[in-house]
């Protein structure tokens, strides 16, 4: 009886370690299952994240270090995600315990980073207010059906071009005006830019005004002004309102990128011709 009570001792003591290797070993199928539904919910979340992003994103707010931080170790949990299903694919019997255990540590952890992906206060903060000037206006006088409609284009991600057309004194750059100062006050792009080009169009002076607008300098060599000013606006989600447009002139010539549905960018011209 002496000898069994120190055994006795010892089999209690090794139940629990060789009861979870025995489980390791045995429902490694099950765990891997449970651990590929929790990626999956997982990835679901950052769907519908990234979906809040980009909305927050086109309003102007500037997505949180934490949020970016989250999708980063979803990124990395998917890559670790792939290297178990290769390691599940040709483990050896004797080495499924381990990767077992490894799977149950890698479950715990899937369920933290779901947890942390709630972010119950946001995903972003108010951004700095859009770059602009406010320029002086008179009453609109049976105009505002037409403002509401230009509005209603620079608000949606269908249209990245528009043109004001009509003859002198109607009251487009008055319409553009309220509309330059409106958007300035929404604060849904980083910049809201006014030029006015006139009849004596010249593609330098354009340049200059545009590159003041951007708060740039521009370099020494007028050639290379172009790609600069491309650069810069690409960067950005803006509108540009080029009043008073009498010519025409290519938009790559001065440094315009045309806007793309991607970036939200828009560019509007006021002109006597509709061509």
């Amino acid at each position: 009886m002496e000898f069994l009570v120190p055994l006795f001792e010892v089999i209690k003591c090794l139940g629990g370690p060789t009861s979870r290797y025995l489980n390791q070993h045995r429902k490694l199928e099950e765990n891997v299952n449970d651990l590929r539904r929790k990626v999956n919910d997982l990835n679901i979340r950052k769907q519908d994240l990234e979906l809040k992003k980009e909305a927050e994103i086109r309003c102007r707010k500037v997505v949180k270090k934490e949020v970016e931080n989250w999708f980063e170790t979803v990124r990395s949990t998917n890559v670790e995600m792939e290297k178990i299903e290769m390691k599940f694919r040709v483990v050896s019997y004797f080495s499924r315990a381990r990767l077992g255990r490894f799977v149950c540590r890698k479950i715990e952890e899937v369920e933290r980073i779901y947890q942390q992906g709630s972010f119950p206060e946001g995903v972003a903060v108010d951004g700095l207010p859009a770059t602009g000037v406010t320029l002086t206006t008179t009453d609109l006088e049976g105009q505002m059906d037409v403002k509401e409609q230009i509005c209603e284009y620079l608000r949606g991600d269908e249209v990245g071009m528009i043109g004001v057309c009509g003859m002198g004194g109607i009251g487009k750059t008055t319409i553009m005006k309220h509309i330059n100062n409106q958007l300035l006050k929404e604060n849904q792009f980083d910049a809201v830019i006014w030029l006015t080009v006139s009849r004596e169009f010249n593609v330098v002076k354009l340049q200059e005004d545009l590159a003041c607008a951007l708060d740039h300098c521009l370099p020494k060599n007028k050639l290379e002004w172009p790609t600069v000013l491309m650069e810069i606006l690409e960067r950005k989600r803006y509108v540009l309102i080029l009043d008073d447009v009498w010519e025409k002139f290519a938009l790559l010539d001065v440094g315009i990128p045309e806007p793309a549905s991607h970036n939200g960018s828009k560019l509007v011209i006021t002109s006597r011709s509709i061509e």
